[in-house]
């Protein structure tokens, strides 16, 4: 069973609503930065009298970089959002499946962090070739990442990686929830219909039983969901 076009809509739009708290909170800061030097900027220019020596035009340059730098942060951030809000089911196609769970990793982020997580690459990430739906998917991604919040209600890092499955067929990414320091951890869920979207790309995606984190005598659980995706033909045939 997939999610009828209708469903996926209503489905991503809560999704939206959902990391919309988040998004607000993470713009505010290049924002604040864009506005920040820009005064700066403006001030440098005032002082200058009409007559700009080196020293005051490598101060306006310097605010003019950092400007440039947070308003494309921010760009990336709407763009983010926009490309999930337009993205609609009945394509399917190869896929990056780095790219994809950085995508998902870059829309949830921000509405995690509300909640004192961190969703963070681990190691170098290979490219890997997959054939799927990318807005199924994608979307999919997004409702686990989100869900880590569960897993980690005092807080901590889901880190990821993507790499081939070890017949070369696939795909495979493992997403762990590990909480900071010697706190708990609860069991981190994975909605039925996610799991029944990877079934119909031929894929898979399941949660493992918590592993224990041992440190200084103490242990906490970490918590790990790993999933698969059919590679494209003779994409990740490739010697690792």
């Amino acid at each position: 069973m997939t999610l009828s076009t209708e469903q996926h809509r209503q489905e991503k739009f809560e999704i939206i609503g959902r990391i919309s708290a988040g998004l607000a909170h993470e713009l505010n800061g290049p924002i604040g930065i864009a506005l920040g030097f820009t005064e700066l900027a403006k001030e440098t220019l005032q002082g200058a009298h009409g007559g700009i020596d080196g020293q005051s035009a490598a101060k306006v340059t310097e605010y003019l970089n950092l400007i440039e730098s947070s308003t494309r942060r921010a760009r990336e951030l709407a763009r983010n959002v926009w490309d999930f809000a337009r993205s609609e089911p009945g394509t399917v196609q190869e896929l990056d499946l780095g790219a994809l769970v950085s995508h998902a990793a870059a829309l949830s982020g921000p509405a995690v962090k509300v909640g004192s997580l961190e969703i963070i690459p681990r190691g170098e990430i290979e490219e890997v070739v997959v054939i799927a739906d990318r807005a199924l998917t994608l979307q999919s991604l997004v409702l686990v990442m989100l869900s880590s919040v569960d897993a980690l209600p005092q807080g901590g890092t889901v880190y990821w990686d993507v790499h081939r499955t070890e017949d070369g067929n696939g795909g495979e990414f493992t997403l762990t929830a590990e909480p900071w320091g010697e706190v708990s951890s609860n069991e981190w869920p994975v909605d039925e219909q996610v799991r029944s979207i990877f079934e119909s790309q031929g894929g898979s995606i399941n949660p493992v039983t918590g592993v224990s984190m041992k440190s200084g005598g103490a242990s906490a659980l970490a918590w790990i969901v790993s999933g698969t995706l059919p590679a494209a033909s003779g994409a990740v045939n490739k010697a690792g």
